[in-house]
């Protein structure tokens, strides 16, 4: 039985404004300017697999675990500044909050889990109240590996004590299905964001919907 709902943000509760060709763009050459071949990465690479490609690069070329763990700090200064313009205009995607009220008032658990860094999410947070609906919001700097990776999922699905059963996961990105998929979580893709509806199902999604007004019907009727 279905007891709780965790949503990626950018794109899924809110409107998508991150500019991440650039923030994709910028993460590379910062890589390239430290010393990674110019063709080590792919076009299709984003920040999480061109961070993937770099860390075993450096790791296997002579840098030591606090080197690396320096220069991610500085890629995050990096990926913080364009999260930052971007939280100055969040918007709520229409009708996003009154179906997540929805949810909570059907007795289901919510919460969020974004890439987005904690800076961002508190610049969001002033301008939208996600605190009043959900009970926690995870960004990448609350969990021990952001997705694509699994950790944050089953660390969210703990914290709300909840079997990986009981919780699906809902996002608009092909990096949110791989990361449901890695930790055996259920996930229901939104085309709402930047990905269209064929990729996410290619991406694990068990459900495709073109609104969240659709998801609370599939969740009332799994709950």
């Amino acid at each position: 039985m279905l007891k709780a709902l965790v949503f990626d943000m950018d794109g899924t509760i809110t409107v998508l404004k991150l500019p991440l060709e650039a923030m994709r763009r910028d993460t590379k050459q910062f890589y390239i300017s430290k010393g990674f071949p110019t063709d080590g990465f792919e076009e299709c690479d984003g920040i999480s697999s061109s961070t993937g490609k770099a860390r075993e690069y450096f790791l296997s070329n002579g840098y030591s675990e606090d080197d690396w763990n320096r220069m991610e700090s500085e890629v995050d200064v990096i990926l913080s500044q364009h999260e930052g313009f971007a939280a100055a205009n969040a918007v709520p995607i229409n009708g996003a909050l009154d179906v997540i009220q929805k949810v909570r008032d059907a007795g289901l658990k919510t919460a969020i889990l974004t890439n987005n860094g904690r800076p961002a999410l508190e610049k969001i947070v002033k301008q939208l109240p996600l605190h009043e609906y959900f009970d926690m919001i995870f960004t990448r700097h609350e969990t021990p590996k952001p997705k694509p990776f699994p950790d944050g999922l089953l660390k969210v699905a703990s914290e709300l004590g909840v079997e990986k059963n009981e919780v699906v996961y809902i996002g608009d990105a092909l990096i949110d299905g791989t990361a449901a998929t890695r930790a055996g979580i259920e996930f229901w893709g939104v085309a709402t964001g930047e990905t269209p509806a064929d990729k996410l199902f290619a991406a694990g999604a068990s459900r495709v919907f073109t609104s969240l007004s659709e998801v609370l019907d599939a969740a009332l009727e799994n709950s």
